[in-house]
């Protein structure tokens, strides 16, 4: 299907259909959901992969309104007009991207240095990873700055609804909030760290300073909703906080502080591994991975250090040592997408991975099975679908994650399966999804004794369980955690 006909499908929200005619929508992202490309034929013009762009788009659509991001794409600049904006998607025009210029110089210092390396550790409780720099953390402040005044030039004066995503423009809404017209809401996608963790960060009182300047500011769970108003009065002795109203006051300044635990399209993962062709790629997968038969274990992650993988391929490898007679019957299928590359410590992370895979596989390998498969490059969705399908037990063991919507996919995708989630404790979808196997990812050897129950759990016992999942899954998509979050908007906007 197109993605013109996909965004015709989606359900209008009803926030949409109320309110987006008279209120103009603003998404403020670090990501654009479309990039432009100079090739030797010309411009070419793709969607980035990734569920958060995919998912908002039907809301940009549906509104009408603007997306402002960094125009990352060689030739972004080549179609814009005077104030570097263009109509999207390409094939049906249905809402106004407007790009910022960022230099790599800006790069540098708001997106690799302050945001990915002191800001993403930091929230994820990974400390010896932490490195701040105040020249750095300058030049975020500085592209925090633009992206609010890109924001409110879009507004041109009018009453607007301004939607800013997660920890890369945590200081956008104290910009925004400037503009009394402007109605600023902010979802924060990864954790939100305990106030002994967060003191660490010398910019921790500008930090929140920024993100109290949203009207309303989501997180994914409760537990990082307890976290941040804990950190507010940490930080904040004139703050009157409410706990129990999920409310802060601060310099006269109102903050409504809510849980909105984000979801997927649970429908178009089902549908799509219904397909013929999933199927057939799914059993494709099976004979090349497990060509004597056996378990086929999933891993799907982006090759990073918050995503527990070398304490998997840890806890693998004791499976292995402990039970031999599982040698030649089960398969570990890791993807692990490169991410953050121009990062360090991202880089040393991938050759870890790398190293640990060849070196496990040396010392068990036998004949034709190989323990591990690792694939280091993305893969397109139906590709990714069709791995879950084919995988008996998928294994989604983060350190720490804000939800981790793989576990979620994994689960839409098995209709008319028996599959396994065997599942970290510390992501926040293991507040949702009770009856996967849950793990502490630290403890490798009872992670390996949870895969061991998984492969061996009676199939009327696993079908149950995923049956259980699924119903989960789909009673909360994506689509009602949108509706929530302008549900909300909608209540609190004229108090605003």
């Amino acid at each position: 299907m197109s993605l013109t006909g996909l965004l015709c499908d989606m359900p209008l929200l009803p926030w949409l259909r109320r309110t987006a005619a008279k209120v103009p929508l603003i998404l403020v992202s670090n990501r654009e959901p479309f990039v432009h490309h100079r090739t030797g034929d010309g411009l070419l013009v793709s969607a980035p992969a990734g569920g958060l762009t995919s998912a908002l788009q039907p809301v940009m659509a549906q509104s009408g309104g603007t997306w402002v991001a960094w125009g990352s794409g060689s030739g972004d600049f080549d179609v814009t007009d005077p104030l570097d904006g263009v109509m999207v998607p390409p094939d049906d025009p249905r809402y106004r991207l407007r790009r910022l210029r960022l230099s790599a110089c800006d790069l540098l210092g708001f997106y690799t240095e302050t945001a990915n390396r002191a800001i993403w550790p930091l929230c994820h409780s990974q400390l010896t990873r932490f490195v701040y720099d105040a020249a750095h953390w300058h030049t975020y402040r500085k592209v925090n700055e633009r992206f609010a005044a890109a924001a409110i030039a879009e507004a041109k004066g009018r009453s607007a609804v301004c939607w800013v995503q997660d920890y890369q423009l945590a200081l956008v809404p104290q910009f925004l909030r400037r503009v009394k017209s402007i109605f600023v809401h902010q979802f924060w996608h990864i954790p939100w760290p305990s106030p002994d963790i967060l003191r660490v960060f010398p910019e921790a009182r500008r930090l929140v300073a920024g993100l109290l300047g949203n009207h309303l500011l989501g997180f994914q769970t409760g537990n990082d909703v307890r976290n941040f108003l804990a950190s507010v009065r940490r930080l904040f002795r004139d703050a009157v906080v409410e706990p129990a109203k999920g409310l802060v006051r601060l310099h006269g300044r109102r903050t409504a502080v809510r849980a909105f635990p984000i979801s997927i399209d649970a429908e178009a993962f089902r549908a799509q591994a219904a397909h013929p062709d999933t199927e057939a790629r799914a059993a494709e997968l099976r004979a090349r991975f497990l060509p004597g038969g056996g378990t086929l274990l999933l891993g799907v992650d982006r090759a990073d250090y918050t995503k527990g993988i070398p304490r998997r391929l840890l806890a693998f490898e004791r499976l292995l040592m402990d039970h031999p007679r599982l040698h030649g019957k089960v398969t570990l299928l890791q993807v692990a997408v490169p991410s953050r590359s121009e990062v360090p410590e991202y880089q040393a992370f991938e050759a870890e991975i790398a190293e640990r895979v060849e070196a496990l596989n040396l010392r068990h390998a036998q004949g034709p099975w190989v323990p591990v498969y690792l694939v280091r490059e993305s893969l397109t969705q139906a590709e990714v679908t069709a791995c879950y399908r084919a995988a008996d037990i998928c294994l989604v063991t983060p350190l720490q994650d804000g939800m981790n919507l793989v576990a979620k996919e994994y689960v839409a995708s098995q209709e008319g399966k028996a599959g396994v989630l065997v599942l970290s404790r510390f992501a926040g979808a293991a507040r949702e999804l009770r009856e996967a196997e849950l793990v502490n990812p630290y403890d490798t050897g009872a992670m390996a004794a949870a895969i061991l129950k998984a492969i061996e759990t009676p199939e009327e016992e696993r079908a149950r369980r995923m049956a259980a999942l699924r119903r989960r899954v789909h009673r909360h998509t994506i689509g009602d955690w949108m509706t929530d979050i302008f549900e909300e908007v909608e209540r609190l906007r004229p108090r605003a």
